[in-house]
Parts: structure tokens; C-alpha cells; sequence
């Protein structure tokens, strides 16, 4: 008689089991971005020592490629390899513990897509008020330095967002929306929000926190707000429907709007200003923006 296989790591304590995560993370993106290093010399012909000094340089076209491939290698280093391992090891099934395995209703999906268009005055807003952020004098070198790291990380935005081609918006869809999506709900949602609700027994700070964590992660702080409140969203929705194909499909839509606008806006197709696609000063528009997209989270969560 043959008796179910036992997770290799089920008698971990839920802090225990935090502790192995943070270290299987580091391990994964040390290891992916040190093969990464190796594979990057023969496909872009550049010397490994050479590598980390031209990433600095945006207008160099190989540069451009270096930083994609690396942000590619990123996605799944450090958030999606880590997760699947996870996965295996508290559950032997990556698919069951990360709950890939509950695909839930097309009208949750129909729901989730017009809360994401919905919230967008919503959001586009909190950024312009993140914007207006002031810290005390005591506190001026340190934002000096954010608004140094803001403004480098806005280069390189603004690099990456240039797309002449088709080919060029069907690279960065998947480098800015499908990759993060799936390996930053993977991680931020599916593993560390678990973790969290384990060990301190509510889902509730457990959302927060792994909001706060995400939000922080990608270490632009003048639109930290907006994507705390994003973070909170992707962790209700997983919490509300169980099914992690939820928040990653609410966060590709995000990411992926942004993407086709800019790309349509730089072909000529769509005119105005696009670059400030759903942003807007009328209080009317973001008040019903924010009373849409609370009545959409109420329904998501009463049907739970």
C-alpha cells in the first residue's frame, strides 16, 4: 500500500518557515543572477567585467538589452523560482500551496478588470498627492537621496517604455506585466502573505504588511502610497476569492495598460496626453472612481 508523501518541511514552526523562505530567496536570485552573468557574456559579447559598469549607461542600445535581460532573470530569481521551491517544500505542490490551483468565475475576472479601470482616477491620484510628500528637516539628506533614486529610476523607466516596434511593446508586456505579475503575487501574496497569517494568526495585518513590503521592494518612494494601496487590494482579492489567478490577473491588467497606452500614445494612434492617461484634477471623477471601486471590492467580498 503506498501512503501519501509527507511535505519535506510540513514540522517547520511558521516563523521557522519564514526564516527558510528569506534564505531560499537569496539563494535563488544569488545563484539565477550569477548564471545570468555567465550567459550574459557570450550573448551580448561583453566581458563580464565590463557588465556592471555599462549598466549605468541608458542611451547605449546594448545597455538597454542588458537591463531587460536582466530584469527578466530578476522575475524569476527572486520572486518566481523562490515561490515554486516554496511551494514544493511546505506542501510538495507549488500549485496547491500557492492556490493556482482554485481558477475562479469569469465574472470574477469581468469584476476584477473594471475595479482595475475603474480605480484608475483613484490611484492616479494618490500619486500626485505621494508627490506632495515633505519630510522634516532633520530628514533632509535622506530625501535628497529618495528624490535621486526616484529621478535615476525614472530614467530608466522612460528607457525601457520606448517601444518602436511591435516587437519592442510585445517584449516589454511581458517584462513589465506578465513577469511581474505572476512572480511578484507569487511572492508578495502567494507566499509571504501566507507566511505571515500563519504566524501571526490575522489575515488582516498579514495583508498590510505584505502590502507594505511590496510597495517598499521597488524602492520608488514618491509613489510608495499608491502602490501600498494596490498591494492591499491584491491581498483582498486573494483572500476574498482564494484563487491567486485573481490578484495576478488584477496586476497584469495594471502593469499591461500602461504598456499598450504608451505604446498606441508613441505610434500616433491614440492622441492627447497619454502619458497621463486616467489622471485628472476633477474631484467629482475621483470620488466616483473611489465609490465604484469600493461597491466592486464589496461585491468580490460578499460573494466570497
Amino acid at each position: 500500500m503506498d501512503f501519501p508523501k509527507q511535505p519535506i518541511l510540513e514540522s517547520l514552526t511558521p516563523f521557522t518557515r519564514i526564516l527558510f523562505a528569506i534564505l531560499l530567496i537569496i539563494s535563488s536570485f544569488a545563484v539565477t543572477f550569477f548564471l545570468g552573468m555567465v550567459m550574459a557574456s557570450p550573448l551580448f559579447g561583453v566581458g563580464m567585467k565590463d557588465i556592471l559598469s555599462a549598466l549605468s549607461d541608458f542611451e547605449n542600445p546594448v545597455t538597454l538589452k542588458l537591463l531587460k535581460y536582466f530584469q527578466v532573470i530578476q522575475s524569476f530569481g527572486l520572486f518566481i523560482f523562490p515561490s515554486l521551491l516554496a511551494g514544493y517544500f511546505f506542501e510538495r505542490s507549488s500549485k496547491r500551496y500557492l492556490c493556482l490551483d482554485k481558477p475562479s468565475k469569469w465574472l470574477i475576472y469581468l469584476l476584477t478588470l473594471v475595479l482595475m479601470l475603474a480605480s484608475l482616477p483613484l490611484i492616479n491620484w494618490m500619486v500626485s498627492v505621494n508627490d506632495m510628500m515633505k519630510l522634516p528637516e532633520f530628514l533632509r539628506g535622506m530625501e535628497e537621496w529618495m528624490k535621486a533614486t526616484e529621478k535615476e529610476a525614472a530614467k530608466l523607466t522612460e528607457a525601457f517604455m520606448q517601444m518602436p516596434t511591435v516587437g519592442s511593446f510585445l517584449f516589454n508586456m511581458l517584462m513589465i506585466a506578465v513577469l511581474p505579475a505572476i512572480g511578484e503575487e507569487f511572492m508578495f501574496r502567494g507566499l509571504i502573505q501566507r507566511l505571515l497569517k500563519e504566524w501571526l494568526g490575522n489575515i488582516h495585518v498579514a495583508i498590510l504588511i505584505a502590502a507594505l513590503l511590496f510597495s517598499a521592494m521597488h524602492m520608488q518612494f514618491y509613489g510608495f502610497l499608491p502602490r501600498l494601496m494596490l498591494g492591499i487590494v491584491f491581498g483582498y482579492l486573494f483572500y476574498w476569492t482564494g484563487s491567486l489567478w485573481i490578484p495576478i490577473f488584477a496586476h497584469f491588467i495594471q502593469n499591461g495598460l500602461v504598456v499598450t497606452v504608451t505604446y498606441l500614445g508613441q505610434q500616433g494612434i491614440i492622441g492627447g496626453d497619454y502619458e497621463n492617461f486616467g489622471s485628472t484634477g476633477n474631484i467629482l471623477v475621483i470620488l466616483v472612481s473611489l465609490i465604484i471601486s469600493a461597491f466592486i471590492l464589496y461585491i468580490l467580498r460578499k460573494r466570497r
